[in-house]
């Protein structure tokens, strides 16, 4: 478990690290890639780009999910990393616009095309790889791992990234700074794909193979053995992951234009937030694998229902500690879920097509309410002015949870720790 859990992680590590670095030089990577454009639209045309790879994650899930059906998890691992972290180190390579012109815009694109495709692979490939080989009474535990692992890749790469800002003058910056993070990523990427070849396959897998009832079409079969379990998913990933981009992606810069914050005020802030909750994620899945997972998942929608209003309200009343408590406080909501539902969505799905249908319900939702987060939550604020937009938005998506909630199986309900639920495809 050692040597899977180190596996799995690592390969959320890059793709988040990848994430983080990306984030924080947006600007740069807008003015070296789009010149001819103003500073604000440059790095409108960065973070556009950046969203680029949300699109491409439901066809990464389709073509990886499928691979990880017919042919096995593990092959899953080993490419999906390499293909994150060799987008990510040519990105750090390619020449700018004023050496190449329009090719190096096209040729950023590109490369987030590949990162979304390996990301639409990895996370999902991961989840299952772990919830297949770890036991079932501590399966909250080393799933939640996972989640520590992308927010430790995440402050790993903003912390790199403000080293170099402090250590290089603006101009070093822009000219070659930026580019060393990107190209690091290689060495870390190489070092989890070997630890990713000397791993086995899940007994899950094995076991099929062995009795030859590997799904043959698992894209076509899911639809008739599982489209209970997709609603489900896409709708509890829609809480999952739209809290998350709200806390991780949108937060950060409401910080700066609505609360006045300083860009490294709001990197403190969040920074901070990141690594108390990435010191939670696996109590709540320890607890929950004693307690009971759905009991925690409720828990944390029904939080976020009746707490986002005030949290938020806290947060952008002029308080100097508003930010940092408002953070640390939805930090700790959605951790409960993030530290929980990984260990519970993957079993919903057949062993045939676990990898495919999870790979699918997954991106789609992550796409729309994650990667859609920020646009979804500037858009119907600077419409309606309200400054407690977020929040609205937390507890819509909440809501979606909890009425997904109510349609899961019984057996699933009523589960514990001590019961394996490895197929639940009976009780559908």
């Amino acid at each position: 478990m050692k040597k899977a859990t180190t596996a799995t992680a690592i390969g959320n590590l890059v793709e988040w690290y990848e994430y983080g670095i990306y984030s924080y030089t947006a600007a740069i990577i807008g003015a070296q890639f789009f010149p001819e454009e103003s500073s604000s639209v440059a790095l409108l045309y960065g973070f556009a780009v950046f969203a680029i790879s949300f699109f491409f994650r439901p066809l990464g899930g389709i073509i990886f999910g499928s691979i990880g059906d017919r042919l096995g998890r593990k092959k899953i691992l080993v490419v999906t990393i390499m293909m994150m972290s060799l987008a990510t180190a040519i990105i750090g390579v390619i020449p700018n616009y004023e050496s190449i012109g329009f090719i190096a815009p096209l040729l950023l694109i590109i490369m987030r095309m590949i990162q979304g495709l390996a990301a639409g692979g990895e996370y999902t490939g991961a989840s299952v790889f772990m919830n297949e080989s770890a036991p079932n009474s501590r399966r909250g535990l080393f799933t939640s791992l996972l989640e520590s692992g992308s927010l430790l890749g995440y402050i790993l790469g903003s912390v790199f990234v403000a080293i170099l800002t402090t250590a290089l003058s603006s101009d070093q910056m822009a000219a070659w700074g930026w580019r060393i993070p990107f190209i690091c990523s290689l060495p870390l990427a190489l070092v989890g794909m070997y630890v990713r070849t000397k791993i086995d396959d899940t007994p899950t897998f094995i076991k099929m193979k062995e009795e030859n009832d590997l799904a043959k079409s698992p894209l076509k079969e899911m639809f008739s053995t599982a489209r209970k379990p997709l609603a489900i998913s896409f709708l509890v990933v829609a809480f999952a992951n739209g809290a998350y981009y709200t806390l991780l992606t949108y937060l950060p810069s409401y910080f700066e234009t609505q609360v006045g914050l300083s860009t490294m005020e709001s990197l403190t802030v969040t920074t901070s937030g990141m690594v108390l909750m990435m010191i939670l994620f696996p109590i709540f899945g320890m607890l929950a694998d004693r307690y009971g997972r759905i009991k925690f998942l409720l828990l944390s929608a029904l939080l976020a229902i009746f707490t986002a209003i005030p949290i938020m309200a806290f947060v952008s009343g002029g308080s100097s500690a508003g930010p940092l408590v408002g953070f640390f406080a939805l930090g700790v909501i959605v951790a409960i879920f993030i530290g929980v539902f990984p260990s519970t969505l993957p079993m919903l799905f057949p062993n045939r097509v676990r990898n495919s249908a999870y790979g699918i319900s997954y991106n789609v939702s992550t796409a729309i309410f994650g990667g859609g987060a920020p646009f979804i939550i500037t858009s119907l604020q600077t419409a309606s002015g309200n400054k407690l937009m977020p929040a609205f938005y937390l507890i819509a998506t909440a809501l979606l949870a909890i009425v997904a909630m109510f349609f899961l199986p019984k057996s699933m309900k009523a589960a514990n720790a001590n019961r394996d639920i490895t197929d639940i495809k009976d009780a559908m």
